[in-house]
């Protein structure tokens, strides 16, 4: 079978299970399969699948229908610029913590110390300590399973700027650790929005890294309350994603918390509020007599 035959197949079986990009589904598949990326598919059409090419494409094929995400399915996916390997029991990152990232970076000061809650595969982290090396990162993960992945991505890039820790939260730092910054995309779905979501997500991905309690507030809300005794009390920086509908109650809390001097709610790359952003800046004390 060739490849242009490979690809029709499978596009004809997407379709007939009603997929709503059968084509596309079936070009992911059999660019895994040659390992070849983007257009760069198109030239290998004539071309003949070895057997266990075929087997390989079969098998993924299989695990698609059944909504499996191409993620794990593949074992990796790509992350602004370092590719991370993900699979059954972590969350898959998102484009659109990617474009969260673009802020993050523009705002925290060279040689920062930042921290990252609920890191996951530790894509936020590994991209922070990748893309800046002057930082210092540390961060957190409550999942065992969870934090197998992100050790696993961590070893793999050897990184010296990066160091993950079991735990929930702020809990499992060392003591006296003061960050510049805390960047988190934590659980923020509510469980009554589970039904909605699509089957790929809802039924593959882990319930404990998508949902929280309280209309998905819960978490959050848990982690803006703790943040200040491990932030710099003279310049600190959070950076939270968050559900397009939590601006307002989170900029609420942060307002009657009195911590940060500043807050905002930006948007994704969609144009849909999903970024919350707080500051604390301090002018530095006059001196009765004036400056000198």
């Amino acid at each position: 079978m060739t490849v242009a035959e490979l690809r029709r197949k499978m596009a004809a079986g997407f379709r007939a299970n009603a997929f709503e990009s059968p084509e596309l589904e079936a070009d992911f598949i059999a660019a895994e399969v040659l390992n070849v990326r983007g257009m760069e598919l198109l030239l290998h059409d004539s071309e003949i699948l070895t057997a266990s090419q075929l087997e390989k494409a079969e098998d993924f094929e299989r695990r698609r229908l059944k909504n499996e995400p191409f993620q794990y399915i593949f074992g990796w996916t790509p992350f602004r610029e370092i590719d991370l390997e993900v699979g059954p029991g972590v969350l898959i990152p998102r484009p659109e913590t990617e474009f969260m990232l673009d802020h993050v970076l523009k705002k925290l000061p060279r040689g920062a110390v930042v921290c990252e809650l609920g890191t996951g595969s530790g894509a936020i982290a590994l991209s922070l300590a990748f893309e800046r090396p002057d930082l210092t990162v540390y961060a957190s993960e409550i999942s065992p399973e969870a934090f197998c992945w992100a050790e696993r991505n961590r070893k793999k890039l050897d990184l010296p700027n990066v160091r993950f820790f079991p735990g929930s939260l702020f809990e499992p730092f060392p003591p006296g650790l003061i960050f510049d910054a805390v960047v988190a995309n934590l659980p923020y779905v509510a469980e009554e929005e589970r039904a909605a979501l699509p089957p790929n997500v809802r039924d593959h991905e882990p319930a404990e890294a998508l949902f929280a309690p309280d209309h998905g507030c819960a978490i959050i809300e848990q982690a803006i309350l703790e943040a200040p005794a491990h932030l710099r009390q003279d310049h600190a920086q959070l950076f939270f994603e968050i559900g397009e509908t939590q601006g307002g109650y989170f900029l609420r809390l942060i307002s009657g918390q009195g911590f940060f001097t500043s807050a905002e709610v930006l948007p994704d790359q969609y144009g849909v509020d999903r970024q919350l952003f707080a500051e604390r800046i301090l002018s530095a004390p006059v001196r009765p007599d004036g400056p000198r």
